[in-house]
Order: structure tokens, then C-alpha cells, then sequence
């Protein structure tokens, strides 16, 4: 049986991750009814983590990987999740110089096809992979829509957004969005006051970004921000911590949570915003086919988005005289966080596949080949046919003319 292999990678600003898959390359696993196209299949020979401060270059990760597969020919496809907006199949990494180009990264490795994209829309093609029953919390049940659209929001570093839509043969889609730097909508005094406060820190006139406070960096905002207004709830040795944690802080506000006062107050008012948010996401795509949180915040929180009464829930149902459409919209909160690679291994799949109809066999050329087949057995029995007919014409003109010359 033919194979090929494939590579899912998940790029960041600090590590590169690579998987390799060996993939069966038959008209079985490739038929354009197979289920794989959103559950993928494959072997995988190889998962491999690189930390990119050792490499000059993501051309030297990616061959430090290939040489750790040891592969005897290079894999058919490549799909590469990277943490930035991906423009003509390219992205810049500013924090490390790297200009990633899936063209040259093709023609450099002997790759056929590499695509890039955006890691939150890996999130949302990862989405189809899910097993929900093991892989997700239930945050408000209801019965899933046929082919209706799916959503995805997730708190992380940022707040990303996106968007599945299927095909007329029920294959979704995936389509990036920038949700994450709508206008947050303050909903009580104290959020107009915290809006006030971020709109100096920022130096913007009018507005903010949700993802200021529906996000990592948005405890972070919020903590600095219930700490001026009240200096006498500061926890002396939880604030020191909170200062020099660097990129950690937020984690230092999620891990006292239960034993101070600034911090509860700093995840109510995170997750109330995260909840309202995702009503309004719910409410421009009306995800009847689910609407799934994502991101490192949720699965590591997750008690403070269960609560049927609790704040997320409250502000994601708070929607006037539309709310109760949203009560119809199945939530799910996702627990793993390799979504990444897992959405760059459907679409790698995906590519090969496409390859498998467009260069080795396609319905189309099939089809032609078919009916030239036809034409020619046609056209051969359309021979046959003329001379046969031929010939018993010429016998009938043959005894024609000897009936003639008798009894001339």
C-alpha cells in the first residue's frame, strides 16, 4: 500500500513544535466521503519541541527536525499554526527577525505544498477533532444543528476569535477573526471606571479593546487597576510576587483567587467581561452547531465558568430582548490545549488529500479518461458498424447487378 507523510507544526515566538504523521495513500482513505476529512488519520513517527533561541533561522528548525525523522524522501504537505496574522502564505516573527514563507520554505525543503496559518484558526479546525465527551466541559447544553455554524473564542496571552462554516457537502471551514479588539461595552459603574483608567494607561481617546480585559494581559490590567483605587486591600507579599513575575503575573492572580480580596474581584470581573463577550460573538454568528471556549485561561479556571448562576453564564445570557435565542446555542469549554497542532494535522491532511484528486488521479481527469474510453469504444463499434454495413451493400449491389444482366 502507498504512504506519505505529513508535517502538523505549531510555531510560537519562543518554541517550534513538529509532528510527523505517515498517512495511507489510497483511494480509501482519500474518497471524498471519507470521515477522515474531519477526524484525521495517520501514524505518527515523530513530536518533536524546539526551543527557537538555539536556531538562526525557522528553515534550521525545520531541517534539524527533518534530520531527527531521518526521512528517506520529503513529506508531500506541511501545515505550519503560527502565533500572527499570516498574509500571501508569509509571517513576520518581530520578536526574533524570521520571516516565515511557505513558498520558499516549500522550494527550500523539497516540500510540495506548505501552508501557513493563523494558531487561533488551527484552533478552530481543531475544533472538529474534538471528542466532547472527554475533551470538553459542558457549559450550557443544548442540541447541536446540522450544518450550522460553529464559533470559537479563547482568553489566552490575547483574546482570539474565529469562525466554521461548512461546504455543501458539510466540510467546514475556518475563518480568522479580529473580535478580539472590538470595544469593550462597560456594564456597571465600576467597569465605566476601570474604562476610564485603561483608556489613559493606553492613550486612547474613546475606546479600548475588549481583549485589554477579557484576556491574560487583562488581569493584569484589571489587578493594577482595583489596587490604585484600593491601596489598603493590597496583599503586600501577593502584590511582590505580582511585580516581578513578568510574564507570569496573571498566573499569580489566578493562583490566590481564594485567599484575596483583589484577586477574586480581578476574576469576577475578567470572567464577566470573557462571558459577555462570548454572547456577542454568539450573537454575529448564531453557533447553533456550538460555541467552544478555548485558550490556557479556560481549562485552568474552570469552575468560575461552570456555574449555571455564576458570573460568565449571567453576562453571556444578559443580551435583552435576544437572550433567550441564546439559551438554544451549545457551549463547550475545551480542557486540552494542543489544539494547534491538532488543527495544522486536519488541514496537512486536507492538502494531501487535495493533491491525491488534483495530481494523482482526480473525479475530473477520471471522468475524461472515462469518457474518452467511451468515445473510443464508440467510435470502434461506429467502424464496425459502417463497415459491416458496407460490406452488406456491396453484396446486395453485387447481386443487384448480376440479377440485372441475367434477365436483361
Amino acid at each position: 500500500m502507498p504512504k506519505e507523510t505529513i508535517i502538523a507544526a505549531d510555531v510560537g515566538g519562543t518554541n517550534s513544535r513538529f509532528l510527523l504523521y505517515e498517512i495511507n495513500y489510497d483511494s480509501s482513505t482519500m474518497a471524498p466521503s471519507a470521515t477522515y476529512l474531519n477526524t484525521p488519520p495517520g501514524r505518527l513517527l515523530l513530536n518533536r519541541k524546539y526551543e527557537n533561541q538555539y536556531f538562526d533561522s525557522f528553515i534550521s528548525v525545520f531541517k534539524q527536525f527533518l534530520a531527527d525523522a531521518y526521512v528517506s524522501k520529503p513529506p508531500r504537505t506541511a501545515c505550519i499554526a503560527v502565533a500572527g496574522p499570516v498574509v500571501d502564505n508569509q509571517v513576520r516573527f518581530t520578536n526574533r527577525g524570521w520571516v516565515l514563507d511557505g513558498e520558499i520554505i516549500s522550494e527550500t525543503l523539497g516540500i510540495q505544498t506548505v501552508k501557513l496559518i493563523n494558531d487561533f484558526v488551527a484552533n478552530g479546525y481543531a475544533l472538529l477533532t474534538l471528542n466532547e465527551e472527554t475533551e470538553c466541559k459542558v457549559l450550557q447544553k443544548a442540541p447541536k444543528q446540522p450544518n450550522a455554524p460553529i464559533a470559537c473564542i479563547g482568553a489566552g496571552t490575547g483574546l482570539g476569535e474565529c469562525f466554521l462554516t461548512p461546504d455543501s457537502n458539510g466540510v467546514y471551514s475556518c475563518f480568522p477573526s479580529e473580535g478580539g479588539h472590538a470595544c469593550f461595552a462597560p456594564r456597571n459603574d465600576l467597569e465605566f471606571e476601570l474604562l476610564k483608567y485603561l483608556k489613559v494607561k493606553f492613550s486612547q481617546k474613546h475606546r479600548v479593546s475588549v481583549e485589554r480585559i477579557a484576556s491574560g494581559g487583562g488581569l493584569v490590567n484589571i489587578y493594577e487597576y482595583l489596587a490604585t483605587i484600593h491601596p489598603d486591600r493590597v496583599d503586600p507579599h501577593i502584590h511582590e510576587q505580582f511585580i516581578t513575575a513578568g510574564d507570569k503575573r496573571a498566573a499569580v492572580i489566578a493562583k490566590n483567587r481564594n485567599n484575596n480580596e483583589l484577586c477574586q474581584k480581578t476574576m469576577e470581573i475578567f470572567v464577566t467581561a470573557y462571558g459577555s463577550e462570548a454572547g456577542v460573538a454568539a450573537l454575529k454568528w448564531l453557533p447553533f452547531g456550538g460555541l467552544y471556549l478555548t485558550g490556557g485561561i479556560t481549562p485552568k479556571n474552570i469552575d468560575l465558568l461552570t456555574d449555571k448562576d455564576g458570573p460568565f453564564l449571567s453576562a453571556f445570557l444578559d443580551k435583552g430582548r435576544v437572550s433567550g435565542m441564546l439559551c438554544s446555542i451549545p457551549i463547550y469549554a475545551v480542557m486540552t490545549e494542543d489544539l494547534g497542532v491538532r488543527g495544522a494535522h486536519l488541514l496537512a491532511f486536507r492538502l494531501l488529500r487535495d493533491l491525491y484528486y488534483e495530481i494523482d488521479g482526480s473525479p475530473s481527469k477520471r471522468i475524461d479518461n472515462e469518457f474518452k474510453e467511451l468515445v473510443k469504444s464508440r467510435v470502434k463499434h461506429n467502424w464496425t458498424f459502417i463497415l459491416s454495413l458496407s460490406f452488406t451493400s456491396a453484396l446486395l449491389l453485387t447481386a443487384a447487378f448480376t440479377f440485372g444482366r441475367r434477365y436483361k
